[in-house]
């Protein structure tokens, strides 16, 4: 996985792209009141504080702090002569104190009877394409199964996990797991994914409204990074256990990429290593919004084609980094950057994702561009790998961090607020609108009204294993809802663990039903 323009499978608008999209009544239609003006603003102040419901003094002195910082910027903002910020009123919050999953939910093997699409979902047409008729042998090679069960009031949120069996008995070897638990004073769900091969993340059960803010508060993150300087701890490296080996088998990164021979053929140890080497990283998605409904861990490689905005870590391997910067950080409080090699690797990217390469070379993939915002930038999206803040693991559950984003009738808006390193307690916020200077954030529309159809265009793969063209991945027409995603999503990447509470979902205060 590379951190430049990548493309991922279109949201179920054409014939040759299968779309699992359930067709459901919307429950109530909102209403906005005002939009988010600012690329670098102070939090809004909403219905209900953002403190754990269980959150002691400090927690709560902390609350009063941002509500006066809040007020002070509304004065600010009006003398601006800026549009008021949306008022929001509160609709779900679950802080996991109620059991999750009592009845059981059993394990399923996934059969791709319905696959998201037919590009980059796990068999998706790309991979033999790129790879040949290896590639099925590799992918058939085990079977994948997946649990789901709702959570929240009225079942408003839904767990979605997979796993590997590895020798097809049946039996899953390191089952990832969503489950009670506590941290730092609060009740938590705790996220664990013991092999890369797993996934467990947070979605919406139906799909969100046009207008939006979603929030929650991360309490502990284990998915990579160095602690107390270093990559290796607690018989770990980058977050991995040092058990056998762990590569992306079977969805490399194209047959034309560095870190292996590119042969499908190739036992597993052979293909790229996620532990070290060229792909040697770590991760985890903090909140993404995707542009279909009920989404679910698949690989990597499929999410890139399937994001519009997102908040996640990349934990880099000094491998991969190398003799390069690895990146750059934004150092918010005096706006200037440093090199991501000198940071912990506990970053927060705050970015959206834009239109495709269209026409990917030969053993490539598919895959949308990057565009990263910072205050560094003056919240400008910039195609260059820049991350908005540090995260210090070793604080937490002491203290914590809130992620959230949010949906207006121009754009998207993503917040991440908590104690950074280097620049201390910060709340860092960023609006994008849907278009700027002819540059959209990717199927952006969640209505078709919303959209002119002025993107359209068609996905070329041209590979020595085959060719293929998909028409109409924008088309006037077409819709995409948004769901979100908290957790770890890829099925050949990523491995570790973490806790979070106080999932939180707001709609506009004057909202119609």
């Amino acid at each position: 996985m590379t951190r430049t323009p990548l493309s991922r499978a279109p949201a179920g608008a054409t014939p040759t792209s299968r779309s699992r999209v359930r067709t459901r009544p919307r429950r109530t239609a909102y209403a906005l009141t005002g939009l988010v003006c600012g690329a670098l603003v102070l939090p809004l102040s909403l219905d209900t504080a953002s403190a754990a419901p269980d959150a002691g003094p400090r927690a709560q002195a902390q609350t009063q702090t941002q509500a006066q910082a809040q007020a002070q910027d509304v004065a600010q903002d009006a003398a601006r002569g800026a549009k008021p910020k949306v008022s929001w009123r509160l609709l779900h919050s679950e802080n996991f104190a109620r059991r999750l999953d009592p009845g059981g939910a059993p394990w399923t093997r996934e059969t791709y009877a319905e696959p998201f699409d037919t590009i980059m979902d796990d068999n998706g047409q790309w991979y033999p394409n790129d790879y040949g008729p290896a590639w099925n042998t590799a992918f058939n090679s085990f079977d994948t199964y997946r649990k789901e069960f709702p959570v929240g009031d009225g079942g408003w949120l839904t767990a979605s996990l997979s796993a590997r069996d590895w020798n097809k008995d049946g039996l899953i070897e390191k089952a990832p797991s969503i489950t009670n638990g506590r941290a730092g004073g609060s009740t938590v769900a705790q996220l664990k994914v013991p092999d890369h091969t797993g996934g467990a993340i947070f979605r919406p059960t139906e799909q969100l409204p046009d207008q939006y803010r979603i929030e929650y508060r991360l309490k502990t993150i284990d998915f990579g990074g160095k602690r107390n300087g270093t990559i290796d701890y607690d018989n770990r490296v980058n977050g991995y256990s040092k058990d056998g080996c762990k590569t992306q088998h079977p969805w490399g990164e194209g047959s034309n990429s560095p870190g292996w021979e590119g042969d499908a053929s190739a036992p597993y140890c052979e293909w790229q290593d996620v532990r070290e080497g060229n792909y040697g990283y770590n991760g985890f998605h903090f909140l993404s919004i995707v542009d279909f409904a009920d989404p679910a861990p698949r690989n990597n490689h499929f999410w890139h084609y399937r994001r519009k905005v997102l908040m996640d870590s990349f934990s880099q391997h000094p491998d991969r980094v190398g003799s390069g910067t690895g990146g750059r950080v934004c150092n918010s409080t005096s706006n200037t950057y440093y090199n991501y090699r000198d940071s912990s690797f506990n970053t927060v990217n705050m970015w959206i994702s834009g239109l495709p390469n269209w026409t990917p070379g030969r053993g490539g993939l598919a895959g949308n561009s990057q565009w990263f915002m910072s205050s560094c930038s003056g919240g400008v999206a910039e195609q260059q790998l820049t991350s908005a803040a540090e995260l210090q693991p070793e604080l937490m559950p002491n203290q914590d961090y809130v992620f959230a984003i949010e949906r207006d009738a121009t754009g998207y808006t993503l917040e991440a607020s908590g104690n950074f390193a280097r620049v201390g307690q910060k709340t860092l916020r960023f609006h994008r609108n849907f278009i700027v200077d002819n540059q959209p954030i990717w199927h952006y529309n969640v209505k078709p009204g919303e959209y002119d159809g002025r993107f359209n265009n068609t996905l070329v793969q041209n590979d020595d294993n085959g060719s293929a063209r998909w028409p109409d991945q924008w088309p006037a027409g077409s819709a995409y809802p948004d769901s979100f995603v908290i957790g770890d999503l890829y099925t050949n990447v990523y491995e570790g663990s973490a806790g979070l509470t106080d999932i939180k979902l707001y709609v506009p205060r004057t909202g119609r039903k």
